[in-house]
């Protein structure tokens, strides 16, 4: 899918009541590293993110470089009245009208309905914008939040994907629940 042809060369940028989702800038990497340096963060993704400052420089080229060739859309999550980055969200993995979408917020943002508003946005953009008919996410069996996330917005769980992520530092291997909401089961106004 090439989603230039439908959201433009220009980075989408959407704001809701508390965040902006737009384009990482450099200026994000010391925000970027520092809440990756906590371990709660980072807890259950497939990499313990930038391990330094100049590790974060090189990540949000490489993921708005991703953007340009057409396999990623990241967008900043960013507190509306600082511009502050406090997560990512994104989607990728594009095959036909299907994507993956994944997910990290700072710990000081947790539990306040910030990737909830996030995650509408995204999905409505992947449905609306996009034309993608399904989204997916992949999750660890521990991660509660993110599975009650996923459940507000009626994604269903579809099983599980035996020793299907291997963790980039440690090597360890884990089983991984996938979710999707099809666009037929999402409605922006009814969450």
């Amino acid at each position: 899918m090439n989603f230039t042809e439908l959201l433009g060369t220009s980075f989408p940028t959407v704001q809701t009541e508390r965040i902006k989702l737009r384009k990482l800038k450099l200026e994000d990497a010391p925000a970027l590293f520092n809440y990756y340096s906590n371990e709660n963060v980072y807890r259950y993704l497939d990499w313990n993110g930038p391990e330094t400052l100049e590790r974060s420089y090189e990540v949000i080229h490489f993921w708005n470089e991703g953007y340009d060739k057409g396999w990623i859309i990241r967008f900043a999550i960013a507190n509306k009245e600082t511009d502050e980055v406090i997560g990512t969200i994104f989607l990728s993995e594009f095959a036909g009208k299907r994507a993956e979408m994944g997910y990290e917020l700072s710990e000081e943002y947790w539990h306040r309905g910030i990737m909830s508003e996030a995650v509408k946005e995204v999905l409505s953009i992947g449905f609306n914008q996009l034309g993608l008919v399904r989204i997916q996410a992949i999750v660890t069996e521990e991660n509660i939040a993110s599975k009650k996330l996923l459940s507000k917005f009626n994604f269903k769980e579809e099983g599980c994907l035996r020793q299907f992520e291997c963790h980039s530092v440690t090597g360890e291997c884990k089983d991984m629940l996938i979710y999707s909401l099809l666009n037929t089961e999402f409605s922006k106004k009814n969450i």
